[in-house]
């Protein structure tokens, strides 16, 4: 199973701005996403992320089947095609295998993408960085998170000024 994180940020790091500020993502191109998308059977996301986009009104992944993974015995989960998981992330990756999960998708945020990390689960990094500076908000990577070394595959501009960077992350040693 390929687990992928792919998520846009600003270039000052943030995945989100303030209130959970979405607003200054570029919409003019999918920027690869469609295809990305299809390619994914499972999405992996935060709790948090759940909720906010869940909020931000239809759900976007209909037909794709989600897993939110949470601290809490039991969430309230209000979409088709979507459970929750609150056990070792370990646990949660040897379940979809077992389901016969081929690519997963994590989604974010912050703290589930430095438990992946750490755990060494996921194989390929894409990040769109956004020519937008946000000063605050919600990090891509938390403060402490795990050194993980990384391989550049491609990088590729746009005319926006969006830069997409794919990484293969090296196995933990």
């Amino acid at each position: 199973m390929l687990t992928t994180l792919f998520i846009a940020t600003s270039l000052d790091g943030y995945i989100a701005g303030p209130d959970d500020d979405l607003s200054w993502l570029f919409t003019d191109t999918d920027y690869g996403f469609d295809e990305f998308f299809e390619s994914v059977d499972t999405l992996i996301m935060g709790r948090g992320t759940y909720d906010v986009v869940r909020k931000m009104g239809k759900w976007p992944y209909r037909g794709k089947r989600t897993m939110v993974v949470t601290r809490s015995e039991k969430i309230e989960i209000t979409t088709a095609d979507t459970a929750y998981f609150n056990g070792s992330l370990k646990n949660l990756e040897e379940l979809l295998k077992e389901q016969g999960t081929k690519r997963s998708w994590l989604v974010g945020g912050g703290e589930l993408v430095a438990g992946y990390l750490e755990e060494g689960l996921i194989e390929e990094v894409v990040v769109s960085v956004h020519p937008v500076i946000l000063g605050k908000g919600v990090q891509l990577f938390p403060p402490g998170i795990q050194k993980t070394k990384l391989s550049l595959i491609n990088a590729e501009a746009f005319d926006s000024g969006l830069v997409q960077l794919r990484y293969k992350v090296h196995p933990k040693s």
